[in-house]
């Protein structure tokens, strides 16, 4: 056992990102490593919890290819995107908009989430527009609510208000520092139940989250990693629902064609 696998035995869970080196299937070490980025809406989540979550996806994925698998949590874009750059994993789990990223680095789809991604531009009531809450533009919610505004002409780059996460543009909204902001529908719904927001214009709603592999592991893994996503067990379709705010229900078979309208927003925005 090499001395990072060692380590995250010791913990009892996955390491932290940051000290990802590379992807060990891809250099032949035997072990898989996937990493997963649960989004701007997710909750926090100690990595301890992270690892009895997705332990029963990880059993499963390694059940059928015979091989270890080892789930590692990433909530920075920026060590995501590191991680995609540099092939330093040999599958990911992440939104559509770093997928379409990844496509551009190796990655190819294998299957996504069945049910799209949905959201919506809440404001609050009875007050004029002056600054738009929302996650950066290497986000969904960020990249649709870009698009949104511009193809509605609903205001300026300049009244955007860039923030790291949802909980953020919740906390700006309820302090009234800005008068409405880009959710997740889930977290929207929540905010238009107080009464005190309503619903402006949806976000055009896209494929959600997506499994993706490294190109040079297709031919060998892409179908048996596609078989056991496609009938995942409860408990694993459960530990993910828990890690995403997003609806995780069942997954379907994906490809590049699915993508094409994320691409095209991502052109514009």
């Amino acid at each position: 056992m090499n001395r990072r696998r060692l380590v995250q035995v010791l913990l009892g869970t996955a390491m932290l990102p940051s000290y990802s080196a590379h992807a060990l299937l891809l250099a032949g070490s035997g072990d898989l490593i996937m990493a997963i980025f649960p989004g701007t809406g997710a909750a926090d989540i100690d990595l301890r919890s992270f690892k009895d979550y997705t332990h029963p996806l990880t059993a499963a994925i390694a059940d059928k290819i015979g091989k270890k698998v080892y789930a590692e949590s990433y909530r920075s874009f920026s060590l995501i995107k590191n991680v995609i750059d540099n092939a330093r994993a040999d599958v990911l789990f992440v939104p559509p908009t770093l997928a379409v990223n990844a496509m551009q680095h190796g990655y190819e789809p294998v299957v996504r989430v069945k049910d799209f991604l949905t959201g919506m531009l809440i404001k609050r009531k009875g007050e004029t527009v002056t600054r738009i809450a929302m996650t950066g533009p290497d986000s969904w919610p960020g990249a649709m609510g870009l698009y949104l505004i511009a193809e509605r002409k609903l205001g300026t780059p300049a009244m955007v208000e860039t923030v790291k996460n949802q909980d953020a543009v919740v906390f700006l909204l309820k302090q009234g520092a800005v008068q409405a902001g880009v959710l997740g529908t889930k977290i929207a719904n929540n905010m238009i139940a107080t009464g005190q927001y309503e619903a402006w214009f949806p976000l055009t709603s896209t494929p959600g989250f997506t499994l993706l592999m490294h190109q040079k592991l297709m031919a060998k893994y892409a179908e048996p990693i596609s078989q056991t996503m496609l009938s995942l067990s409860a408990p694993a379709i459960n530990g993910l629902q828990t890690l995403i705010p997003a609806t995780i229900k069942q997954f379907v078979p994906c490809g590049r064609q699915d993508y094409e309208i994320l691409k095209k927003i991502a052109a514009v925005t």
